[in-house]
Order: structure tokens, then sequence, then C-alpha cells
């Protein structure tokens, strides 16, 4: 793992590309209150029953970080887009799209609509995102 000296996020490689470019959190939720509150109870829910994360807001959308970058959020005003890196593709009304990281690891994209679709199906994928790397 490597931490860049500037921003301080960690990357798998070394001297990994990238942008230190952050923004606030609020300039997401801007006008999603929707989605905010989704998210909002997306975090709760993995921190209290997954893991512990770290949120790093970029430009293009909000990571949640355990040892890896496990989840990107984005948020629209009538929902909220997550992405999940598992070593396995998905299927469900919720899951909209999967795509191949790697011979061995998809990125599967869901939408969520409601907090309530934040349930025990939703939980144990993340638990698997969130322990994905560990070693």
């Amino acid at each position: 793992m490597w931490k860049c000296p500037n921003c301080n996020r960690t990357f798998e490689k070394n001297e990994q590309p990238h942008s230190c470019k952050t923004v606030t959190l609020d300039e997401h939720f801007h006008n999603k209150e929707l989605a905010k509150n989704i998210f909002k109870h997306l975090v709760d829910t993995i921190n209290t029953r997954v893991g512990k994360c770290e949120i790093i807001s970029l430009p293009c959308c909000i990571h949640l970080f355990s040892n890896y970058d496990f989840l990107a959020a984005i948020l629209k005003k009538d929902r909220l887009e997550i992405r999940i890196g598992l070593y396995r593709t998905l299927s469900g009304p919720r899951v909209k799209q999967t795509f191949p990281l790697s011979q061995t690891s998809y990125k599967n994209c869901l939408e969520l609509k409601s907090d309530k679709e934040i349930d025990e199906e939703l939980i144990g994928w993340l638990e698997e995102s969130y322990h994905l790397k560990e070693e």
C-alpha cells in the first residue's frame, strides 16, 4: 500500500496516478436531500454492522475506505447510486450494471431509492466488499 504525501489517500500501487483534489460533502449533498439521508443511513449501518470506514469526498463521487476503497457513492436527486467491488457479479432488481475490473473482480452498480433498501441482503454484499482485500 502507498499513501500519497499530498492528500494522504492510500492506494494499492506505489505512486498510483490520481487527483489530490477533494470537495466537501455539502457540495455532493446540495439539493439532494433524499440521497443525503440514504447515504447517512448507509454509512451509519456500515459503521455499526460491518466495520469502521473513512469517507473520502472526491469531485466525482464519495468513496468509503476500509483497507481499500470498497464503495463509491453518487448522489442523485431521487436516489443514491453505489458501486461495490466483489469477486463475483450480483443480480437483482436494484443491481443496474456489473462489469469486470480484472480477471477476478467486478464492479457492481446498484440504486437505492430509500433507506429501507439497506436490508440484510445489501449488508451482506457490503460486508463481502469491505473485507475483500484483507489478508
